[in-house]
């Protein structure tokens, strides 16, 4: 079985019929800017609430890459809402460690991955993954590098069949990576 990956320019929030939708959050679980405020906007403020009730239960700070599941909130398009740690916003971390590497967008993946296993064994539902190009935001990251790094991961064959959608938001970056797809595919 395998992945089967699919990429889309727009507001992820707006897909429908989806298992999990990835959040691209921090370390301490805080509903910010970008992705994270489309989703305090789409699920309402009870999604902010749940996300710092898990992390009070976890009793240790997350890491970059850490991922955590919660309810959609009020959202009704989605199941769950997978919170992937993405910038460490823990007290005392340095400027320069506060932001992502490749590495930990690869840890994130596989932490969301364990989610996947874990939902394929308990429902016969076919499997919708919904994801942003984790770190290109703030986190810096450029999406050429992430767009690699996702389609290595993706093309592996897995136990379950799993609908992967990535979006990106803006135009221009969505002929980015039409153009690497062209070139890599030719």
């Amino acid at each position: 079985m395998a992945y089967n990956l699919t990429i889309k320019q727009g507001n992820l929030l707006d897909e429908r019929n989806a298992t999990f939708i990835v959040n691209a959050s921090n370390t301490r679980l805080l509903l910010g800017s970008g992705v994270s405020m489309s989703f305090k906007r789409h699920c309402g403020i009870e999604l902010q609430h749940e996300m710092s009730s898990k992390l009070e239960s976890i009793k240790q700070p997350l890491t970059k890459g850490d991922v955590v599941a919660t309810s959609s909130a009020d959202a009704t398009n989605f199941i769950y809402a997978l919170h992937a740690a993405i910038m460490n916003y823990n007290q005392g971390t340095k400027e320069s460690d506060k932001f992502p590497t490749l590495n930990d967008i690869k840890l994130a993946l596989e932490n969301i991955e364990l989610y996947l296993e874990w939902y394929a064994k308990e429902n016969t539902q076919p499997i919708k993954l919904v994801l942003p190009f984790l770190g290109c935001g703030v986190g810096g990251l450029q999406i050429s590098d992430v767009f690699h790094l996702y389609e290595s991961f993706f093309e592996r064959n897995v136990s379950f069949d799993c609908n992967v959608v990535i979006y990106v938001y803006y135009p221009e970056e969505y002929a980015i990576i039409q153009g690497i797809r062209r070139l890599t595919s030719g």
